[in-house]
């Protein structure tokens, strides 16, 4: 797999939910629906991104690395 900013770190949108549970409860704790779920493609949203991380058992670095800063776990405005 061909890394891009666009995607998780070693990851793809769908192993991410998949490690999370699945578009269902990622639904569910996202609040929004199954069928959202689908439409992230290429990366997940970042008002998501440390929800769906926590699932998943990933650290935000992994998810979503462009909001992150270095050594840090805070997300970047």
């Amino acid at each position: 797999m061909k890394h891009t900013t666009q995607s998780p770190l070693g990851f793809t949108v769908e192993g991410v939910i998949a490690l999370a549970g699945g578009r269902r409860v990622v639904a569910d704790a996202t609040g929004v629906s199954v069928q959202s779920i689908g439409k992230w493609t290429t990366r997940i949203p970042a008002v998501h991104a440390r929800t769906v991380a926590i699932l998943a058992g990933l650290p935000l670095e992994i998810v979503r690395p462009d909001l992150v800063r270095a050594g840090h776990d805070q997300v970047v405005p």
